[in-house]
């Protein structure tokens, strides 16, 4: 009988660490799948969306006017890159960096705007109802 609850006070500790580090090994796959999400949240021109799931608080009011401006100047999106990401989870940080292509008529012109982006991750609070990541940079400028 020593012997068994031995062993099991010796696995109690390892089961515990497997399941944070999975916990984390997960957060850094939600990471890159809310990464692309969002990308395809504005190469659609869906940043009312975006900001509401995607954006931490402190910067959706910034999303919601970007959004208003966009509409209004009839910003059209061509295409989207990500070219370089970085999804740090147990540290509950990311980074990326964007390009989205882009024309607003009557200019037929096609530009880009880089976006450089920051990420935190956020479990439920008051602010943030849903857990997950947050988008803390503030919204690309499409000029």
């Amino acid at each position: 009988m020593p012997i068994r609850l031995f062993i099991l006070l010796m696995m109690v500790p390892l089961v515990a660490g497997g399941c944070s580090t999975y916990s984390k090994y997960g957060r850094g796959e939600e990471c890159e799948r809310t990464i692309k999400d969002y990308s395809k949240a504005v190469r659609w021109l869906e940043l009312e969306q975006a900001a509401l799931s995607m954006v931490a608080k402190e910067q959706r009011e910034a999303y919601v006017q970007a959004a208003e401006q966009v509409r209004r100047r009839g910003v059209t999106m061509v295409d989207f890159r990500i070219l370089a990401q970085e999804c740090r989870p147990e540290q509950g940080t990311a980074e990326a960096i964007m390009e989205f292509d882009y024309f607003a008529m009557p200019d037929n012109r096609l530009k880009t705007a880089s976006d450089r982006q920051k990420w935190v991750y956020r479990e439920q609070s008051a602010d943030d109802q849903v857990p997950g990541w947050k988008l803390t940079s503030p919204p690309p400028q499409f000029k």
